[in-house]
């Protein structure tokens, strides 16, 4: 299918691909920060737990220790450390567990117990502790800022898969828009050359000039009434709470093609028993009309075309079917596809399918066709069934 899609519209697909990868990207970062902030304080208050507990178990035990001040240094194991000079930043005014930092010692852990001579500072060596946790905060921070990286390439790949269906979506309604302009140039042209001829009087007469014109224009009103019915069809809202009787639609459909299948050498003809659906009756008329309309434009002289009605299953099934030439195998997954007509073209526009299969799928249901070349084809349009109205 060739890319219609204006040069603009790959760019802004990446931008918006780029802004969801970075916004993404940051979004894992910040998780990540916050994740990594509370682990990084959940293995500090662990640490120094356990260094609070090993003071306290020192203090417990230094009442013989021989001291010249309120001052203790201690190990690991909570052994006095004779001699050890007191930390420069140590204030025995300060309670809680302290991390202090000495020029000369290194890192200590400083805590002030109450004692029976007023307060005792107990201290031990903290540089192993010191170094796990400066360690701990460079792991997860390193983790954090890969994280973050690591999401950005990942949420591009990710964007894109997501914005896919978006991007299909303006590709397709570019494509329709510039289909829809090239079934509308032709009539236009022929009007414009029509007037020219006209004013000019050369080769064709104001009469003529002037029925060519209200010709071209009576098919521009025809498409349009055609792209109108097809956007009504495709529109998000749903169907009011309306009830109608399908089989009525059909036969009624039936009696206002009659003439238009007559005119053509074929017939047309509707049977069933009634089935109601939740469908707003001209939505359902307009949905059988197009699917009829088709049949017949394709229906050979001397052929039939009918339009079978009833429940089956739960479901209300409302079966259109002609003897035309039939549809081509590949060509049948794009026969619904706005503005597709195939290799038999007859002159329409290729909307009649679309529209049927966009009212059916608004009111859940469903539109499959069957076809044999050379024997027919049948469209099949499947509804939930609907209780009839009281009275």
């Amino acid at each position: 299918m060739t890319q219609l899609a204006p040069s603009g519209h790959p760019r802004l697909l990446r931008r918006s691909r780029w802004r969801v990868a970075v916004l993404g990207a940051l979004v894992v970062a910040g998780v990540l920060a916050a994740l990594s902030a509370c682990a990084y304080v959940a293995v500090r208050s662990a640490t120094y737990a356990h260094l609070a507990e090993r003071l306290e178990r020192a203090a417990s035990r230094a009442t013989d220790v021989p001291r010249t001040s309120g001052y203790l240094v201690v190990d690991e194991r909570g052994r006095p450390l004779l001699g050890t000079p007191e930390p420069a930043d140590a204030d025995e005014s300060r309670d809680g567990l302290r991390i202090v930092t000495d020029s000369r010692l290194g890192s200590f852990a400083v805590l002030r117990v109450p004692s029976a001579g007023g307060s005792l500072i107990v201290a031990t060596p903290a540089q192993e502790e010191s170094r796990a946790l400066a360690e701990v905060l460079r792991v997860l921070v390193a983790l954090t800022l890969v994280g973050g990286l690591v999401a950005l390439p990942v949420g591009y790949a990710l964007a894109g898969l997501a914005l896919r269906p978006l991007d299909e979506a303006v590709r397709e309604r570019n494509e329709f828009v510039a289909l829809a302009s090239h079934q509308l140039r032709t009539p236009l042209s022929v009007i414009k050359t029509a007037a020219e001829l006209g004013r000019s009087g050369r080769g064709l007469s104001s009469h003529e000039a002037l029925d060519t014109i209200l010709q071209q224009a009576g098919r521009i009103e025809r498409l349009a009434a055609r792209l109108t019915a097809l956007a009504r069809a495709e529109r998000d809202t749903r169907p009011g709470p309306r009830s109608a009787n399908l089989a009525d639609i059909a036969r009624d459909v039936v009696a206002g093609l009659s003439e238009a299948a007559r005119q053509r050498g074929a017939s047309i003809r509707a049977e069933g028993e009634s089935v109601w659906v939740a469908a707003d009756p001209g939505e359902a008329a307009d949905m059988l009309t197009a699917i009829a309309e088709n049949a017949i434009q394709f229906s050979p002289p001397g052929s039939a075309v009918s339009v079978r009605v009833g429940p089956r299953g739960g479901r209300a099934i409302a079966q259109i079917q002609d003897q035309g030439p039939g549809i081509p195998p590949a060509e049948l997954p794009r026969v619904t596809d706005p503005f597709y007509q195939g290799a038999r073209a007859r002159g329409g526009y290729g909307l009649g399918l679309a529209i049927a299969r966009a009212i059916a799928e608004r009111h859940d249901g469903q539109l499959t066709i069957e076809s044999v070349e050379g024997q027919g084809t049948t469209v099949c349009v499947i509804l939930p069934q609907h209780s009839a109205p009281p009275g």
